[in-house]
């Protein structure tokens, strides 16, 4: 990324809003995209494995649509703190510091919550993997073995070999999965179908709900700010700040993509396999049971291969952005190589691998979780609109002068108007008494 001072310096006027053209990518560059798959270990989890399978058995691919609609949302709420770190150089969650007190203990306790629960879900799909090809190996143990091959794993405090690890990571899972979901045979042209918009007669907006508390995700506002200040993506200079832009766009953009991409294979097996009997699975083991008597044995170990780096991946996601936020809060460096990121971790392991003793129902805790989700996730979508529509947003506010300016205020209002809608209207509605 090419960061070095332009014919634009800090005493000439700023330019018009958007007003400036960014630097053309190096091949290199354009795919360089190991912060996009970070990024993608949020979406692509047991939650998007739970709710694109469910999708899949009820509804086939007709409710597919909903991930592309819904990426656009998340990515505009991850373009708005790219935005605010770019203009001063600060977090996200210096906002919700400076704002007021309560809300740095109400993202203290969302960080903690969420943390927790993110990375036990994704250990309780690791376990029921593991069981599935050692039988005799209790759940408890087979999730605390995979959360310490995390906890080891970041313990080694290379961001850029993490970088590495998630692509290579990435791309393998979505081998596994296309290739399990191709033995048990699908139609493409079925599946192309799904990405036209459309509401199935049944009862699908509970699915709809989980899915956006999953991909209008509250901690991917946090967490990518986090991944720039590690990979040293800042500079002073304005032109510099509108190249890295471009590069970020794209980087998260593709991690949001991914999630889509793969929900694909999941909705397909499911279709295949489960929705001609009327079954809906009711954990992750119960979609690798069925594929094998219809595509054999290669097809559910690639599956559970899949679902396992899936897990595992977003298990890792959810620690190391659970402990930037807390080194955050209370303003200790964030970087992965320190003694405060260790502790933070090793705070996280204890009780996530403990909460697997209570062996919930992983498909409920998943779904629950989700809504979760989609409630917090509005009212940092609220402040981060409120800070980042200020005039002091400087070249990267808001402007009505231009298609740039009025296609990010389209964008911007449709993330945060939906997250709004979902998450404190609709999702209301699946709680209140009948």
């Amino acid at each position: 990324m090419d960061t070095s001072p332009s014919s634009i310096d800090s005493s000439s006027p700023t330019p018009a809003p958007w007003s400036l053209r960014h630097a053309r990518l190096t091949r290199r560059e354009l795919f360089m995209l190991g912060t996009g798959s970070v990024i993608a270990s949020f979406f692509i989890g047991a939650g998007d494995i739970s709710v694109a399978t469910s999708m899949g058995a009820k509804f086939g691919f007709r409710l597919w649509w909903t991930y592309f609609v819904l990426g656009i949302a998340g990515w505009a709420l991850i373009d708005m703190s790219v935005r605010y770190f770019l203009q001063f150089g600060k977090t996200p969650m210096t906002i919700f510091k400076e704002v007021h007190p309560v809300f740095s203990a109400y993202m203290f306790l969302a960080v903690v919550v969420c943390a927790l629960f993110g990375s036990f879900s994704q250990w309780n799909a690791c376990a029921m993997v593991i069981t599935g090809f050692v039988p005799g190996l209790p759940i408890e143990a087979s999730g605390a073995l995979a959360a310490l091959l995390a906890l080891l794993f970041l313990f080694m405090g290379v961001y850029k070999r993490l970088e590495h690890f998630f692509v290579a990571g990435l791309i393998a899972l979505m081998v596994c999965l296309f290739v399990s979901a191709w033995l048990a045979g699908f139609d493409w042209k079925e599946a192309a179908w799904g990405l036209v918009p459309n509401s199935p007669r049944e009862d699908w907006k509970p699915l709809f709900m989980s899915n956006a508390g999953s991909m209008i995700n509250a901690w991917l506002i946090l967490i990518y700010p986090y991944t720039m200040i590690e990979r040293g993506w800042f500079t002073r200079d304005l032109q510099g700040k509108v190249n890295i832009l471009h590069r970020a766009r794209l980087d998260y953009a593709w991690g949001i993509l991914a999630a889509g991409v793969v929900a694909l294979p999941l909705m397909a097996a499911a279709a295949g396999v489960a929705r001609p009997l009327g079954i809906l699975p009711r954990d992750y083991m119960d979609l690798s049971v069925l594929l094998e008597p219809v595509a054999g044995t290669a097809c559910t170990y690639l599956f559970l291969i899949g679902l396992f780096l899936a897990a595992w991946t977003a298990g890792v996601g959810w620690w190391l952005c659970g402990a930037y936020a807390l080194l955050d809060l209370v303003n200790l460096p964030i970087k992965m190589d320190t003694r405060p990121m260790r502790i933070c971790l090793i705070l996280f392991f204890i009780p996530s691998t403990l909460l697997l003793v209570l062996r919930i129902n992983p498909i409920k805790q998943i779904l629950i979780f989700a809504a979760f989700l989609a409630v917090v996730t509005p009212l940092i979508a609220l402040v981060m609109l409120y800070r980042t529509t200020r005039p002091d947003m400087g070249y990267f506010r808001w402007t009505l002068r231009s298609p740039k300016g009025l296609a990010l205020i389209a964008v911007d209002l449709f993330a945060v108007c939906l997250s709004v809608y979902l998450g404190w209207f609709e999702i209301a509605k699946l709680f209140a008494p009948r």
